[in-house]
Protein backbone atom coordinates (compact mmCIF):
# COMPACT_ATOMS: atom_id res chain seq x y z
CA UNK A 1 0.00 0.00 0.00
CA UNK A 2 0.79 3.49 -1.14
CA UNK A 3 2.11 5.93 1.60
CA UNK A 4 -0.52 8.69 1.76
CA UNK A 5 1.42 11.89 0.49
CA UNK A 6 0.64 14.67 3.00
CA UNK A 7 1.20 18.02 1.41
CA UNK A 8 1.43 21.30 3.40
CA UNK A 9 1.63 23.60 1.20
CA UNK A 10 -2.31 24.66 1.33
CA UNK A 11 -1.64 25.67 5.15
CA UNK A 12 1.74 27.96 4.15
CA UNK A 13 -0.56 29.78 1.42
CA UNK A 14 -3.70 30.35 3.61
CA UNK A 15 -4.24 33.20 5.49
CA UNK A 16 -2.57 33.21 9.23
CA UNK A 17 -6.95 32.82 10.77
CA UNK A 18 -8.09 30.42 8.60
CA UNK A 19 -11.44 29.44 10.04
CA UNK A 20 -11.89 25.67 9.16
CA UNK A 21 -9.24 23.35 8.37
CA UNK A 22 -10.04 20.56 5.83
CA UNK A 23 -8.18 17.01 5.31
CA UNK A 24 -9.05 15.95 2.01
CA UNK A 25 -8.45 12.70 0.70
CA UNK A 26 -8.07 11.27 -2.93
CA UNK A 27 -8.23 7.64 -3.37
CA UNK A 28 -7.30 6.76 -6.43
CA UNK A 29 -3.77 9.20 -6.11
CA UNK A 30 -3.37 7.98 -2.17
CA UNK A 31 -2.83 11.54 -1.45
CA UNK A 32 -4.01 14.25 1.63
CA UNK A 33 -4.03 17.72 1.29
CA UNK A 34 -4.81 19.79 4.13
CA UNK A 35 -6.44 23.06 3.66
CA UNK A 36 -8.31 25.79 4.36
CA UNK A 37 -10.75 25.26 1.18
CA UNK A 38 -12.68 22.27 0.34
CA UNK A 39 -11.29 20.13 -3.31
CA UNK A 40 -13.67 19.46 -5.48
CA UNK A 41 -13.42 15.37 -6.22
CA UNK A 42 -11.69 14.78 -3.05
CA UNK A 43 -13.34 13.62 0.32
CA UNK A 44 -12.71 16.25 2.88
CA UNK A 45 -13.73 16.27 6.57
CA UNK A 46 -13.04 19.12 8.76
CA UNK A 47 -10.39 18.49 10.85
CA UNK A 48 -10.50 21.80 12.57
CA UNK A 49 -12.53 24.93 12.92
CA UNK A 50 -12.47 28.19 14.91
CA UNK A 51 -15.42 30.96 15.27
CA UNK A 52 -13.88 33.86 14.77
CA UNK A 53 -16.23 37.19 15.21
CA UNK A 54 -15.46 40.08 12.63
CA UNK A 55 -13.59 42.44 14.33
CA UNK A 56 -12.15 40.13 17.34
CA UNK A 57 -8.24 40.05 18.15
CA UNK A 58 -6.15 37.71 16.90
CA UNK A 59 -5.69 34.45 19.35
CA UNK A 60 -2.39 34.98 20.84
CA UNK A 61 -0.58 31.78 21.95
CA UNK A 62 -0.17 31.55 25.55
CA UNK A 63 2.82 31.39 27.49
CA UNK A 64 3.44 28.22 28.82
CA UNK A 65 1.18 27.36 31.71
CA UNK A 66 4.10 25.41 33.98
CA UNK A 67 6.41 28.02 34.33
CA UNK A 68 10.13 26.20 34.68
CA UNK A 69 11.08 25.08 38.02
CA UNK A 70 13.40 26.68 40.33
CA UNK A 71 15.52 23.70 41.10
CA UNK A 72 15.38 23.51 37.19
CA UNK A 73 19.09 22.72 35.95
CA UNK A 74 21.12 25.45 34.67
CA UNK A 75 24.37 25.39 32.57
CA UNK A 76 26.81 28.61 33.30
CA UNK A 77 27.62 30.69 30.75
CA UNK A 78 31.38 29.47 30.26
CA UNK A 79 30.15 25.73 30.29
CA UNK A 80 27.72 26.81 27.35
CA UNK A 81 30.47 28.69 25.48
CA UNK A 82 33.19 25.77 25.65
CA UNK A 83 30.15 23.44 24.39
CA UNK A 84 29.46 25.98 21.60
CA UNK A 85 33.14 26.01 21.13
CA UNK A 86 33.55 22.36 20.13
CA UNK A 87 30.18 22.29 17.95
CA UNK A 88 31.93 24.82 16.08
CA UNK A 89 35.14 22.27 15.63
CA UNK A 90 32.83 19.93 14.80
CA UNK A 91 30.90 21.57 12.25
CA UNK A 92 34.24 23.10 10.94
CA UNK A 93 35.47 19.63 10.50
CA UNK A 94 32.47 18.14 9.00
CA UNK A 95 32.41 21.08 6.56
CA UNK A 96 36.18 20.38 5.18
CA UNK A 97 35.60 16.72 5.03
CA UNK A 98 32.35 17.84 2.44
CA UNK A 99 34.22 20.03 0.74
CA UNK A 100 37.42 17.24 0.20
CA UNK A 101 34.43 14.69 -0.43
CA UNK A 102 32.80 17.20 -3.56
CA UNK A 103 36.19 17.38 -4.99
CA UNK A 104 36.24 13.69 -5.56
CA UNK A 105 33.33 13.92 -6.48
CA UNK A 106 33.99 16.77 -9.09
CA UNK A 107 37.12 14.47 -10.12
CA UNK A 108 34.91 11.28 -10.57
CA UNK A 109 32.70 13.09 -12.87
CA UNK A 110 29.33 11.98 -10.07
CA UNK A 111 27.33 14.62 -10.50
CA UNK A 112 24.63 13.14 -8.07
CA UNK A 113 27.08 12.83 -5.23
CA UNK A 114 28.63 16.66 -6.51
CA UNK A 115 25.19 18.19 -5.66
CA UNK A 116 24.98 16.26 -2.65
CA UNK A 117 28.00 17.73 -1.21
CA UNK A 118 27.33 20.81 -2.33
CA UNK A 119 23.98 20.71 -0.40
CA UNK A 120 25.61 19.41 2.53
CA UNK A 121 28.40 22.10 2.62
CA UNK A 122 25.45 24.97 2.26
CA UNK A 123 23.98 23.94 5.21
CA UNK A 124 27.01 23.47 7.49
CA UNK A 125 28.04 26.79 6.28
CA UNK A 126 24.61 28.16 7.30
CA UNK A 127 24.91 26.33 10.70
CA UNK A 128 28.19 27.83 11.71
CA UNK A 129 26.77 31.19 10.28
CA UNK A 130 24.46 30.62 12.96
CA UNK A 131 26.10 30.25 15.78
CA UNK A 132 26.77 32.89 18.85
Amino acid sequence: MKKALILLSGLFLCPAMADTLYKCTDKASDTTLFTNQRVSGRQCIIVSSTQSTPGAAPIRPKASATPTPGDFPRVSSDTQKERDGGRRTILEQELASEQRNLEEARKANNSNKAQLHERNIMALQKEIANLK
